[in-house]
């Protein structure tokens, strides 16, 4: 459980209750999402890219094959 005032007022949460879910349904972007990050010059090889609220890591799962080096960051486990 994660309890913050700052979050949420306050209410705790748990992440990890959902996760199988989050895991299961979130890989939804269409490959043009991934096409435009690539035409910005963005997640290529060479770059090192933080990817902050990453979840399951969905950026970074579809992009790895570009090259670019991946940190990725979330608030729950």
């Amino acid at each position: 459980m994660i309890k913050d005032k700052s979050i949420d007022n306050g209410r705790e949460f748990d992440w990890g209750r959902t996760s199988e879910d989050y895991a299961k349904y979130r890989d939804i972007y269409p490959e043009e999402f991934y096409k435009r990050l690539l035409d910005k010059g963005v997640c290529m090889k060479g770059q090192t890219v933080l990817d902050i609220g990453t979840g399951t890591g969905v950026i970074p799962r579809n992009m790895y094959r570009y090259g670019a080096d991946f940190t990725g960051i979330d608030i729950s486990a």
